[in-house]
């Protein structure tokens, strides 16, 4: 035989090979369809699926392709009976092995454009129904044994008419999931998502969530309409829980929850209301109640905040900021209270403040706590107390440090401890420091800056003291300084300083008495004793 014959015999061997593996392919596929596009396979889907989420699932079709795995393509899929979760394909993948045994094992689901409505409805395992034995003739169903991983692309999340968009890729790991990715985004805003859920009925895990951008009461809405999910609980058995007591105004009594997830928080930038964070780090709690963070830091007015902040979950949240400030720029500070160009300066401290809502106002209105303050090197604008003081004495304004007529205040330290309550911030430590005097006050500020009432003494100082009348001095003094009774009033935009002359008067009879008094006294040990 020829090498022709012998290339002519090859190329009949390889068409043969060719010709079988198509035949077999074909056959397999025909196989695979006959065996996966079945309705009873369908309705055995849907019902297993109904069984597991405890929530009617329809299936539109169903169909099957064999490459690269094998496996079933469902369509037009539909969870809850108001079709909560929609899912336009869903194809679940597995070996052929495990096929021809009716069975996928180790299986790939993919979802593709599922539209989830939050807040889910209660997932929860029915309990079986008693089944009907099957006849002798009926071919068993295909059965879902195990999937090892479920990646949902093109996915949007919907929550109070907020819609979340981007792809999910989770691996089943017992009763909760691998969240090996997860990627979404919202109008400018995206945030990644790794982590564990231990327990997808609580649920219970660990995570970790880093955004280029992060809107707290987004969040917070968010985790609201999610943790409404979680009111339904599998008691130990697989027992529903025993229902909490009904709410007052009749309807279905709402369950427990055992939401618990600790999250890692990392964002270049967050908004809290109004007020804009900057590098944002933190540990999260969260719960149904609520989301503790703690520690948190992040920077805020050009400064720090360093400590823990807890929001309650709702429409309108509850809030508490137990933390240390530092570097905050009082420029901005005062402008974001409503109250521009009042003063300038860096403050540092402490606040421990409570309250509820989320902008400005329903803060001012609802925030009650302490806040101790130190404020260093600023101004306080318009406020006129050197001018004060310069008409009650009749000194010169020459002999302060500042002069040019100016009504700005400039200061070392400013400092003091606050009781905020009732959209006010009360003290009664107040010390204003400058190179001129130093000022002690209590009174109130209106948080909003509408109202000041601050009533206390200026002493000038040592140096400035012994320039004054000598009439002045004596009349006036405290421990060897000009004292003056202040009074300050009006707003923050326009304060109003004045000195308290009838007090002054008054001081000045008190000192010029002593001073007759002491003068009697020595003039009559003289006498006595010079007899």
């Amino acid at each position: 035989m020829g090498a022709g014959d012998d290339m002519t015999m090859l190329r009949k061997v390889l068409f043969g090979v060719l010709a079988a593996v198509l035949v077999g392919a074909v056959a397999l596929f025909v196989w695979g369809r006959s065996i996966l596009t079945q309705d009873s396979v369908r309705a055995a889907i849907a019902a297993r699926l109904t069984a597991a989420l405890g929530q009617p699932v329809t299936i539109g079709g169903i169909g099957a392709s064999i490459y690269p795995r094998v496996s079933v393509n469902l369509e037009d899929l539909g969870i809850g009976p108001q079709g909560d979760i929609h899912v336009s394909a869903l194809r679940i993948a597995t070996d052929l092995r495990a096929l021809l045994s009716r069975r996928i094992e180790h299986g790939s689901m993919r979802l593709t454009g599922a539209r989830i409505r939050l807040p889910l409805p209660a997932f929860q395992a029915a309990a079986p129904a008693p089944a009907a034995p099957a006849p002798a003739s009926t071919a068993p169903a295909v059965e879902i044994v195990s999937i090892d991983e479920i990646i949902l692309s093109g996915v949007e999340i919907v929550s109070g008419g907020r819609t979340l968009r981007g792809d999910i890729e989770v691996v089943p790991q017992g009763k909760g999931v691998l969240v090996r990715r997860v990627s979404l985004h919202a109008d400018d805003a995206a945030i990644e998502v790794t982590g564990t859920i231990a327990d997808l009925s609580g649920p219970t895990g660990e995570l970790r969530i880093a955004a280029g951008a992060l809107d707290f009461a987004q969040l917070l809405a968010f985790v609201s309409d999610f943790s409404k999910d979680a009111a339904m609980t599998a008691a130990p058995g697989g027992t529903a829980p025993a229902p909490a007591s009904p709410p007052a105004g009749g309807g279905s009594p709402a369950m427990p929850s055992s939401m618990n997830l600790a999250v890692t928080l990392v964002a270049d930038r967050a908004t809290l209301g109004g007020l804009a964070l900057e590098h944002l780090n933190g540990t999260a709690r969260v719960t149904a109640a609520g989301m503790t963070l703690d520690p948190i830091g992040f920077g805020v007015f050009g400064g720090r905040y360093e400590g823990s902040l807890a929001l309650t979950l709702g429409d309108v949240p509850d809030f508490r900021l137990k933390a240390r400030l530092s570097g905050i720029d009082m420029a901005a500070a005062t402008a974001f209270a409503g109250s521009p160009n009042t003063m300038t300066g860096h403050l540092a401290g402490d606040i421990d403040v409570a309250g509820r809502g989320m902008d400005a106002a329903s803060v001012e209105k609802s925030a009650h706590g302490t806040l101790r303050m130190d404020i260093t090197n600023g101004v306080v604008k318009n406020l006129g107390l050197i001018q004060a003081v310069v008409l009650a004495t009749s000194m010169r304004a020459a002999a302060f440090s500042r002069g040019g007529g100016s009504r700005d205040e400039p200061f070392s330290r400013l400092g003091g401890t606050m009781t905020i309550a009732n959209g006010e911030g009360r003290t009664d430590n107040l010390q204003f420091e400058s190179k001129d005097l130093t000022l002690h006050a209590s009174g109130f500020v209106r948080l909003d800056g509408s109202l000041v009432d601050l009533k206390g003494r200026a002493q000038l100082t040592q140096a400035l003291s012994e320039q004054a009348g000598s009439d002045l001095v004596r009349y006036t003094q405290e421990q060897g300084r000009v004292t003056l009774p202040i009074t300050i009033g009006g707003s923050a935009q326009n304060p109003k300083v004045r000195i308290d002359l009838a007090d002054l008067a008054k001081r000045a009879v008190r000192n010029r008495a002593t001073e007759e008094t002491k003068k009697a006294v020595t003039a009559g040990l003289g006498k006595l004793f010079g007899r």
